[in-house]
């Protein structure tokens, strides 16, 4: 191997390194051993760095030894970094596999919070960012991660599976290519004899490099370039850790010493604050003067890094916080089910902020109730719920004692833990409790974070629970404009079925029906008042009292039609506004059995049927089914009512005759006016639908025709559907 300068290059081409925190040091000399004069200074520091973090994951992940590998290709270099591990890349993603390994030489920490994202595999990534090409090898005995770099203006050459292929033993190394052993690792595998690497200056990372890095990879490549450059052992950088707590290692290479043996040097000499480089010098000569000025430039250089990464970092964080509490509003907002909600903001937090939290519900005069209970791990959930409900607990107890508008602190199930107030519009809803692991901590603004979410949380339960009450209010009047039960009139079977739009629940329809009793018989109505909500409540409260008292006086039912139209007209003269509600009526009156013809060998004449008189206000007309099936409209359109003065209003009437097995349904606009797309159900279709339900129980009759229309509009009913069926029996 010759190098570019004309020299003999080291015939030393693959070393194996033991599973130990000074391994990537190791390999960073030998490549640079390897290669020095062969390639330009940008290709050299980008083999250093990603052999550096291949060897650092073998010994934080794999945990066993590390070969590397070098190989002239072109005008380029080939490297490989093996290690023993049976387990293939990517294979723990699908499966999990047991597979015993000694203990990590570094240690590796739970985190969470709002960006506690692990960077497992930053490695790969370095080298498809920087490598020419790079791919993967697996044997039985272990894994090797190759990659290739050329310099910018020589193509690629192509690569043959028997070229890439590597077996890195002394049998087939071949000339020039020996891996030097000497002696064993504490696991009993061989480790490499190092040749010591020659110093050189340190340099600053190229731009296309520092693309690829984040800023602590950036810090690990200047302080891996210092110990490359010095005459320093390893080397380590630190700074304080988040919200004063233990200090955070950001980069370290070697295996280092007592701190006492260590030179210091603050990163920013004007703040001393930022953190630290620590160097243990092979000597105790220490370092010379210009050694310094370099460690003094690169720790500036480390500094502005580190700056540049934590402002990064502090929007990425923000930007996630935001993100976070939008899609949290957008959920709780979608929901009006105060059960709903309240499960939702229990799992919101979990794991992404917290490893468990509860929600409790206000009692008056109790102990809040526990309602949901969610924890990272499922198999924990039961437990949780158990502990968090136990009335002697130390959760439940600050829970009992939560006040005020502040998170309070404390300390439950092993961890740090939250308790907010639930608080809206002045009225305490509840309480939420979250908490995590021993050692992870609630930062300030992640108190903030959660606290924020209680306060949409609460205004969004209150909501749910205020349209539940509105929903069962309404619910409550609706079913009062209708009568509880439907009465018995000798002659007839009556049914009756009611269908809400898919856009009711605070708002009470205008859709009504009752059957009255007078002196002079029974009287059906069915009536639709114009709108929804309060006001077309209460015209239909009018409506119906009118009916009940001037049928119960026996009033004519045109003479009540008449009076009822008066009233509604005044209604409307005496709103604030000038408007009123126009309403729709059908009325039959049932007028009696009719008598068929005498029999010659019976004793007298039978009923054959029910005689009715119809009237209509602006209302649809009936339909009459026949018993061989046939539906038709019956009736004279009249008036509506509540619009017109009396001289200007006409209700038609017309008697109407049910033989047996025959059926009058009455029916609102809603029916026919179902719709799907742009077409409406219409008269002939409810004609079609009603003259399939021959033979039919009138109950049987007025389910068939709702549903038709629910059907007809794919379950989204636009208005309410009234329907009522008076059915002669055969």
């Amino acid at each position: 191997m010759t190098g570019a300068g004309g020299g003999p290059a080291t015939s030393t081409h693959a070393i194996t390194l033991p599973p130990t925190p000074d391994s990537p040091r190791s390999a960073r000399r030998f490549v640079l051993e390897t290669l020095r004069g062969r390639l330009d200074d940008d290709l050299l520091d980008s083999a250093l760095l990603l052999v550096t973090e291949l060897v650092t994951n073998v010994v934080v992940h794999a945990g066993t030894a590390a070969t590397v590998d070098v190989r002239p290709q072109g005008p380029g270099v080939r490297i490989g970094v093996a290690d023993r591990h049976p387990v293939r890349i990517g294979m723990s993603r699908v499966k999990k596999v047991e597979v015993p390994r000694p203990p990590s030489a570094f240690a590796e920490e739970a985190d969470f919070g709002i960006d506690g994202l692990r960077e497992d595999g930053r490695g790969l990534a370095l080298v498809d960012a920087l490598a020419t090409s790079w791919g993967t090898e697996h044997g039985r005995g272990g894994k090797t991660v190759w990659f290739l770099l050329t310099p910018p203006d020589v193509p690629s050459e192509t690569i043959s599976a028997e070229t890439i292929s590597a077996d890195l033993t002394d049998e087939d190394a071949g000339p020039g290519h020996t891996a030097y052993s000497g002696g064993t690792g504490g696991d009993g595998t061989e480790v490499a004899v190092l040749v010591p690497a020659q110093a050189r200056p340190p340099r600053l990372i190229a731009r296309d490099t520092a693309r690829a890095l984040t800023a602590e990879g950036e810090v690990n490549e200047l302080l891996a370039q210092l110990v490359d450059a010095l005459a320093v052992n390893a080397g380590e950088v630190r700074r304080p850790g988040r919200d004063g707590g233990r200090v955070e290692v950001v980069a370290t290479l070697g295996a280092l010493g007592e701190d006492i043996d260590a030179l210091a040097f603050p990163l920013d000499p004007t703040q001393g604050s930022l953190g630290e480089l620590l160097l243990w010098p092979e000597s105790t000569a220490g370092l010379t003067h210009g050694d310094v000025e370099r460690v003094r430039l690169a720790s500036r250089w480390m500094a502005l890094a580190l700056g540049g990464g934590d402002m990064r970092r502090a929007e990425e964080r923000r930007i996630g916080m935001l993100s976070f509490l939008a899609e949290a509003s957008d959920l709780l907002a979608g929901s009006l089910d105060i059960g709903h909600s309240m499960a939702l903001l229990a799992r919101l937090p979990v794991p992404r902020l917290a490893q468990w939290c509860t929600v409790y519900l206000h009692r008056e005069n109790a102990d809040p109730t526990l309602w949901q209970a969610t924890h990272a791990e499922e198999s924990m959930e039961s437990a949780l719920a158990d502990a968090a409900a136990d009335p002697t607990g130390p959760l439940m107890a600050a829970v009992r004692g939560a006040s005020g508008d502040r998170a309070r602190s404390l300390a439950a199930f092993g961890g740090p833990a939250l308790v907010m107030v639930l608080r809206a519009r002045r009225r305490v809803l509840g309480v939420l409790a979250l908490g995590r692991p021993e050692g992870n901590a609630f930062a300030a603004d992640e108190i903030d974070l959660l606290a924020d979410l209680a306060r949409r949380a609460a205004f969004a339960i209150d909501n749910a629970r205020l349209y539940s009450r509105q929903v069962e209010l309404a619910g409550t009047l609706q079913a009062g404009l209708r009568p509880p039960e439907l009465p018995e009139i000798t002659g007839l079977d009556l049914g009756s079925a009611y269908g809400a739009a898919q856009s009711a629940g605070l708002d009470v329809g205008g859709d009504f029906f009752d059957l009255l009793w007078g002196p002079l018989g029974w009287t059906i109505a069915i009536g639709d008042v114009c709108g929804k909500g309060a006001e077309a409540a209460t015209v239909t409260g009018v409506a119906r009292a009118v009916l009940r008292l001037l049928t119960g006086r026996g009033t004519d039912l045109g003479e009540v039609l008449l009076e009822l139209n008066r009233t509604l007209r005044d209604a409307a003269a005496a709103h604030p506004n000038g408007q009123g509600r126009f309403c729709t009526l059908a009325a039959a009156s049932v007028l009696g059995p009719v008598l068929s013809e005498p029999d010659p060998s019976a004793s007298g004449a039978g009923a054959a049927g029910v005689r009715l008189r119809l009237f209509l206000a602006g209302h649809p007309q009936p339909v009459v089914l026949r018993a061989d099936g046939q539906a038709v409209l019956v009736g004279r359109p009249g008036t509506l009512l509540g619009v017109l003065d009396d001289d200007e209003v006409t209700f038609p009437a017309i008697d109407v005759t049910l033989r047996p097995g025959e059926a009058l349904i009455f029916y609102t606009d809603g029916v026919i006016e179902a719709r799907a797309g742009n077409e409406l159900l219409g008269e002939d279709r409810l004609l079609a639908a009603v003259g399939d339900c021959a033979g039919l129980s009138a109950q049987g009759i007025a389910d068939r025709v709702r549903t038709a229309a629910e059907r007809f509009a794919g379950g989204n009913l636009r208005d309410d559907v009234a329907i009522l069926v008076a059915r002669v029996p055969e």
